[in-house]
């Protein structure tokens, strides 16, 4: 966890966990324009829908053999994994997530 600074992001005021918000807004905006809009004119902000994601390392909502391969890949390449699988799995999911029309928890 300390080698790819992991830790940060569980300390008390969770301020790497907001820096990778916005890492993550910036991908978005960045790389999927049309879906940033979307969720700019729905006032949907990262910490929205990524916060249970990236503190559970994404364990929390996909299949068990997802899951595994995702351990797998976090505890190899941790680095840039949570922002790069929440950009593939964005991207992929693109044309559903712009025809939300509402966000609910």
């Amino acid at each position: 966890m300390t080698d790819y600074n992991l830790r940060e992001m569980y300390k008390p005021g969770f301020d790497e966990l907001y820096l990778r918000f916005f890492q993550l807004d910036r991908l978005i905006q960045e790389y999927l324009p049309p879906l940033h809009a979307h969720f700019k004119e729905l006032d949907m902000q990262p910490h929205m829908f990524a916060s249970q994601w990236f503190l559970t390392l994404f364990t929390a909502k996909f299949p068990l053999f997802m899951v595994y391969r995702i351990i797998d890949i976090v505890l190899t390449e941790v680095a840039n994994f949570l922002l790069y699988f929440h950009n593939s799995n964005s991207q992929s999911r693109s044309c559903h997530l712009k025809n939300l029309n509402t966000f609910n928890t």
